[in-house]
This record gives structure tokens, C-alpha cells and sequence, in this order.
């Protein structure tokens, strides 16, 4: 047990630092735990990006922001279109592209490790509460996707096109921190 410096005068008590929203004059704001009108927690704020560009505020002059939901979009699609490793600071941050070819696997192992990969990399972000499902389009999953499909026979043609050209699309559904669920779409080449 700690002895008490009797040359400093004891203060308040320090307040839970994990609930930040309890100190005076920060309930309520976004971004922390139960900030926002809702009371759910805030999906952040960022800068917006145009193909990695800053986007210009007409209004401002400087840099456009966005919020919520868009910023989440947009840091997953960050995060998905970053090679592994790439990122100097953070070393852990981005999806491994590199090693989907650099295994002789077939088809269907591929599919399987963007599957994990996808899911730690969507995982890393702390916004995302669960990834409850990742498939691609040549799965029957996307058939319960894509109602506006005209049956067996549209879908048969998408898979068939699909491992002709080896150009894949996958489907992400996630759930985030605020209640909300979003779809992610993304696509490449199985080489």
C-alpha cells in the first residue's frame, strides 16, 4: 500500500478513465461512448477521400469532412485496398493481396484465405462489431443477395463468367458498434 505524500494536499478522486463520457463537460459529444443523439456510439469523423485525394469543401476552401457511416465505409475500403504490411506505422493494417497467388491452391482455397484475411482486416477496425458473413458471387448466398436476379439461370451466368475471367467479387456483411448494418463490396482477380 502506497504512504500518502504529506506534502501534497489530496484532491477529488480521479474519475473512470474508461467512461469518458462522465466527465464534466464531455457528455454528449461525438465519438465517445454513448455520444451521440442516439446515445449509440459515433462511427467517427475523417477527412474525405477521392481515390486517396483530399476532396475540396466548395464551401470552405478546405478540406471536405465526412461522418458516421460514410467515414466507416470509407476507412474499411481504405483498410481492404491497402497491401499488408505497407503502411510503416502500423504495420498490421491493410489486407494480404500478395500472398493469394503466392501459393499454388485451387479455387476453392483461395476463396477460403480472402475469407479470413477479409475478416481480420475488417476486424481490425474497432467501429466494426461483428462480420457476420463473407461470400462471393458464384456462392447460392448471392442469390438471396440480389432478388432482382432472374433465377437459377441469371446466376449460372454470373458464375460462369465470373470463373472464365477468374474476376471475383466478394460481399461483406457487417455489423458496426452504433446498430447499423452495412454490405462491402469489393473484387479482384484470383491469380
Amino acid at each position: 500500500m502506497a504512504v500518502p505524500d504529506p506534502r501534497v494536499a489530496p484532491g477529488p478522486p480521479r474519475p473512470d478513465l474508461q467512461d469518458l463520457s462522465d466527465l464534466p463537460g464531455l457528455a454528449g459529444l461525438p465519438g465517445l461512448p454513448g455520444g451521440g443523439p442516439t446515445g449509440r456510439p459515433s462511427l467517427g469523423r475523417g477527412l474525405a477521400l477521392d481515390d486517396g485525394d483530399l476532396v475540396n469543401d466548395p464551401d470552405t476552401g478546405g478540406p471536405a469532412e465526412i461522418e458516421g457511416l460514410a467515414a466507416l465505409v470509407q476507412a474499411l475500403l481504405l483498410a481492404v485496398g491497402t497491401q499488408l504490411g505497407t503502411d510503416r506505422l502500423n504495420t498490421t493494417f491493410g489486407f494480404d493481396r500478395l500472398s493469394i497467388g503466392r501459393y499454388a491452391l485451387d479455387r476453392q482455397a483461395r476463396k477460403e484465405y480472402i475469407r479470413m484475411e477479409l475478416v481480420r482486416c475488417l476486424c481490425a477496425d474497432r467501429r466494426v462489431a461483428d462480420v457476420r458473413e463473407v461470400f462471393f458471387q458464384d456462392d447460392p448466398r448471392y442469390l438471396d443477395f440480389r432478388p432482382d436476379l432472374a433465377g437459377a439461370a441469371a446466376h449460372e451466368q454470373i458464375v460462369e463468367a465470373a470463373r472464365a475471367s477468374r474476376e471475383y467479387t466478394v460481399y461483406a456483411i457487417i455489423d458496426t458498434v452504433a446498430g447499423s448494418t452495412l454490405a462491402l463490396t469489393s473484387g479482384g482477380r484470383l491469380d
